[in-house]
């Protein structure tokens, strides 16, 4: 009788699984979740050539493009970086790189704006069934749900709207509605009405992470606008024995002399 009892237990557990809403995410090799740093794979050398390689947004007749760009490194800072020397710095004076604080508002971290399109900055994932946290290197998170929530009505417009998520295989695929109107890379622009696909792509090595952005708005655009951002898994430090990332060291106080500044030239010495 024990032995029937077994065997009938066992040819009901395919039954107990998980419901639909209860996602899962990838096998650990092919997981979103940790940090990461965008490159740039196809050598544009800076964040300028960056956002030029992204494609023009094919917009209707009458609809004005966006000054968005996307290629800046460190844009959303509170405001423009501190206007640089034409020639190399002397010995011991640093580079600045922030001219104020960081700050609320759409230039600012509030509700996550930066990680709509990320800069140089780190990000870092953290994947849970029922949501996925995307948190920035210097503030900001955003929120993908994955619980089969849907979008609410009303929603007040912010600078990174609300997100809704799920997975296709191994990738993460985001909904994003209810922007405040803005511009977009590639010269978009978005409105409340604007919708945000992205896809969250880990290559098979686990080493790689794409991100591809699909802005619809039949308002604005003559077809779907699509651009592709890369990244790689930030590099590890060992601290107190723990593989910890470099990446997600917090930044962004002009108030501060060490945090607003870059690189501080050394000595150079010629042989």
């Amino acid at each position: 009788m024990r032995y029937r009892i077994f065997v009938l237990a066992a040819l009901l557990l395919p039954a107990a699984a998980p419901s639909p809403l209860a996602q899962s995410p990838a096998a650990a090799n092919l997981r979103l979740e940790g940090d990461w740093v965008r490159i740039d794979p196809d050598g544009a050398g800076s964040f300028d050539g960056l956002g030029a390689s992204i494609p023009p947004a094919q917009l209707l007749p009458g609809v004005s493009a966006g000054a968005g760009r996307g290629g800046r490194g460190r844009g959303g800072r509170g405001g423009p970086p501190a206007a640089q020397p034409t020639g190399p710095n002397p010995e011991g004076v640093p580079y600045i790189v922030v001219a104020q604080p960081c700050s609320g508002g759409v230039g600012g971290r509030s509700n996550g704006a930066l990680l709509v399109n990320p800069d140089s900055g780190g990000v870092h994932v953290i994947e849970h069934k029922d949501e996925v946290i995307f948190a920035g290197e210097r503030g900001g998170v955003r929120h993908f749900y994955l619980d089969g929530r849907a979008h609410p009505t009303p929603w007040t417009p912010t600078p990174a709207g609300h997100s809704v998520g799920r997975y296709e295989g191994n990738t993460l695929v985001v909904e994003t509605i209810g922007f405040m109107p803005g511009g977009v890379p590639g010269g978009g622009v978005r409105t409340p009405e604007t919708t945000l696909v992205e896809r969250f792509e880990v290559a098979p090595d686990g080493k790689r992470l794409t991100i591809t952005y699909t802005w619809n708005d039949p308002k604005i655009y003559q077809k779907p606008h699509v651009y592709r951002y890369y990244f790689e898994r930030a590099p590890t430090v060992n601290s107190g024995g723990a593989a910890v990332s470099y990446a997600l060291e917090e930044w962004c106080d002009a108030g501060d002399p060490v945090e607003k500044q870059s690189i501080v030239p050394p000595k150079q010495i010629i042989k």
